[in-house]
């Protein structure tokens, strides 16, 4: 089956002047595997995404879902001279050809089900026909044609082997497998049964590459080498700290610490495929630069939190969910895409980051393991632990009797009070005070629980998620924290009385623009719309949304498992889901506004951990298992004062046709758009403070050459020019 799609190749703008509707990827690339070449080109793999370098101007661009490709996870690439082909292997065995800017995708290995591991280990090309060395046997794919052509196996001992590499010798064709090298007549009939493959040479060892120099079989059988390759007659091997080159030139840099492949290019200058540092470039022999995507540390995360014009990536996880153990730390991206990488090390040795809090010019990081981390600025200056004596916090001593120092959330309150939750201990809710006092509060029968987020309320309670199917708890210390003697706290379960929970399974919350509490679990999303009343005496309890269809209906999502809950500046509700993509519902959760699937959408994985939204421009960022996505939304937060308007794109010239943003309205704007002479053109409602134009009049029609008016609406209800749109057709 085949698929053909365009490639567009990548322009990357602020994400304030994308336009609405658009993806944009955030892949890591730190961690490079694999490089090729082509004539223009330096492809390098990373992180499972692929960039190249273009040689010309050494400009760097992704490749990616959002651009074309069919998609992610991304293993090796290789080209065709004489076809001026590239084609691109995935980790599931899909397959895309590039030609002429176009993909055509091959999805018949990945769709098809096979007994045992199905993986595609190497590409060689020879007579225009891709050789892919796999699990299944030696793939053969007519580049011309754009389709496959055949499989080729051997086997040994009456179990297939599975092929690592295969090179042209003469008029065979040889293959380096897990069970020893195997020949055959390249046009010798019927390939496909393996008794026409003669044994070559056995082996107790996997022979993991093979290629041809000069007439000469080299094989890749030292545990030492970590990768060959050959360009030129340019045979360059590959060790844990160097590159050797024709068996005479070394390389040996301080950075080619971590390689993982080199290639040699058609002007000798080496490339080198470094897992922690990038693209390395070695000129006559001696490091030169690095080309490396400005990117987080790893595509895997665990949270994500937009604070401050900017946006905090969390690496870590814990024993309820997510992978832990985690050394990769924290990485912030600023509103020009720039990241700065806090790992290990830089964190006073914190593993398992998991949320962020930021009050001034103080920003605090959470480890599930190490305590809590501070930072002035960008600076690491103290991490608050067992041995701080002066927090009073509890360790859970029984955990190997390491002093462990599990903190899962920290959140601020309007006063400046910095709110988190401990896990395994007697008192697992805390507080420090802007004067650096620590106060600790029980709530007994949760000694060995686990905990995950908090949240405060608009009335200044606190909301915490007990893992492992435990619920929740309700917290009230009626603003005197120094005081235990009024405060107030409830377990919430499935019962009536103490919150009528759709599960105990509570895996997130979100605190709305109305004062609701929107809370997920693997049964779906319940609402406390009234999260006030918790100890009032009334009823309180969680509601679920009954979404009826004719006679028959439904709780809102009760077949999901709900991950994650962003709000955005309209006050609809984004839903990241384990299995089904991302739903967008309106602001009382009764219409499906948007849902994205990894089928219908770049979404790299249906299966969503976090969603963060930054107001100002209404991007949402979308954290899911391969990666960090984001999506320009049509809503953002309005302004308090509305001075002028930010209208993107502007002009519209003649080549496009999508959407118009209209941003910095006051909340829910009425806006008018008028030609000069005072006609009304469109009219609508803003999206918090963001109102979108499709380009057209009353009648439809896209609009004539010309200036427009921006009307809006003040706070006063008074209404006045904010902008201005020139359209060019």
């Amino acid at each position: 089956m085949k698929k053909l799609l365009f490639l567009i190749l990548p322009l990357y703008l602020q994400a304030q002047d994308v336009p609405i509707g658009s993806w944009k990827d955030y892949l890591s690339y730190k961690s490079a595997s694999y490089i090729s070449e082509t004539p223009d080109r330096i492809y390098c793999v990373a992180n499972g995404g692929l960039f190249f370098v273009q040689k010309s101007d050494k400009t760097i661009n992704r490749l990616s879902k959002i651009t074309g490709l069919s998609d992610v996870g991304i293993k090796q690439v290789a080209y065709s001279n004489e076809l001026n082909i590239t084609i691109i292997t995935y980790e599931n065995c899909n397959i895309d050809l590039i030609n002429n800017n176009q993909v055509i995708n091959l999805s018949d290995i990945k769709r098809k089900e096979f007994p045992g591991l199905k993986t595609i280990n190497n590409i060689t090309i020879q007579n225009n026909i891709a050789y892919l060395s796999s699990s299944l046997g030696l793939i053969l794919i007519d580049l011309e044609k754009h389709e496959f052509k055949d499989v080729y196996t051997v086997e040994s001992q009456n179990e297939n082997a599975i092929i690592n590499g295969c090179a042209f010798l003469g008029d065979s064709v040889i293959v380096a497998t897990t069970k020893g090298l195997y020949f055959a007549v390249i046009n010798s009939p019927n390939l496909t049964d393996f008794n026409n493959w003669t044994l070559y040479h056995d082996s107790y060892s996997s022979y993991d590459n093979i290629i041809v120099s000069n007439s000469t079989l080299f094989v890749d059988t030292s545990s030492q080498i970590i990768s060959i390759s050959i360009n030129n007659n340019n045979l360059i091997q590959a060790f844990s700290d160097s590159i050797q080159i024709n068996t005479s030139e070394h390389i040996t840099h301080s950075k080619i610490e971590n390689v993982k492949y080199a290639w040699i290019d058609n002007e000798n200058t080496v490339w080198v495929a470094d897992s922690i540092n990038g693209l390395l470039k070695f000129v006559n022999y001696q490091y030169q630069e690095a080309y490396t995507p400005q990117s987080s540390t790893e595509n895997r995360l665990f949270s994500l939190e937009f604070i401050s014009d900017k946006l905090y990536v969390c690496h870590g996880g814990h024993v309820n969910f997510g992978t832990f153990w985690n050394k990769n730390g924290a990485s912030v991206m600023d509103r020009y895409d720039d990241w700065r990488n806090y790992d290990y090390y830089e964190l006073k040795n914190a593993r398992d980051i998991v949320a962020v809090a930021k009050y001034g010019n103080k920003t605090y990081f959470a480890s599930y393991y190490n305590g809590i981390v501070e930072l002035e600025g960008d600076e690491v200056i103290e991490r608050y632990s067992w041995w701080n004596t002066n927090n009073g916090l509890d360790t859970i001593s029984y955990w190997q009797n390491d002093n462990r120092m599990a903190i899962s959330d920290l959140k601020f309150d309007g006063n400046g009070n910095m709110w988190g939750l401990l896990s395994s201990v007697d008192n697992p809710l805390f507080v420090k005070t802007p004067e650096n006092e620590w106060y600790k509060f029980p709530i007994s029968s949760t000694q060995n629980f686990l905990f995950d987020d908090i949240l405060i309320d608009d009335h200044n309670q606190k909301w915490g998620i007990i893992g492992r199917g435990n619920g929740m708890f309700v917290y009230n210390d009626n603003n005197t924290i120094a005081n235990l003697d009024d405060d107030q706290y409830l377990l919430l379960d499935m019962s009536i009385e103490k919150g009528n929970l759709p599960s105990m399974n509570v895996y997130c919350f979100a605190n709305d623009l109305d004062g609701e509490i929107w809370v997920g679990t693997d049964k779906g999303i319940a609402v406390f719309y009234d999260p006030g009343a918790v100890f009032s005496g009334y009823n309180f309890n969680a509601q679920q949304i009954l979404i009826t269809e004719g006679s028959y209906g439904q709780y809102l999502l009760s077949e999901e498992k709900v991950t994650c809950i962003a709000i955005d500046g309209a006050n609809r509700k984004w839903i990241g889901t384990e299995k089904s993509g991302v739903f967008l519902l309106s602001e009382d959760g009764q219409e499906e506004v948007l849902h994205f699937t990894k089928n219908n959408s770049p979404l790299f994985s249906d299966n969503i951990i976090d969603i963060a939204i930054n107001h100002e421009n209404g991007e949402v960022f979308i954290g899911n298992e391969k990666g960090l996505i984001s999506y320009r939304s049509n809503a953002t937060k309005g302004v308090a004062l509305q001075e002028e308007a930010y209208v993107f794109p502007n002009p519209v010239n003649e080549s496009y046709h999508g959407s118009i943003a209209i941003s910095g309205l006051t909340n829910n704007a009425n806006v008018k758009i008028t030609d000069v002479a005072g006609n009304l053109v469109f009219e609508t409602t803003a999206n918090g403070s963001t109102a979108i134009w499709n380009g057209k009049n009353k009648n439809k029609e896209r609009a004539a050459t010309g200036i427009y008016l921006v009307f809006g609406t003040d706070l006063n209800g008074t209404e006045k020019v904010v902008s201005k749109i020139v359209f060019v057709n």
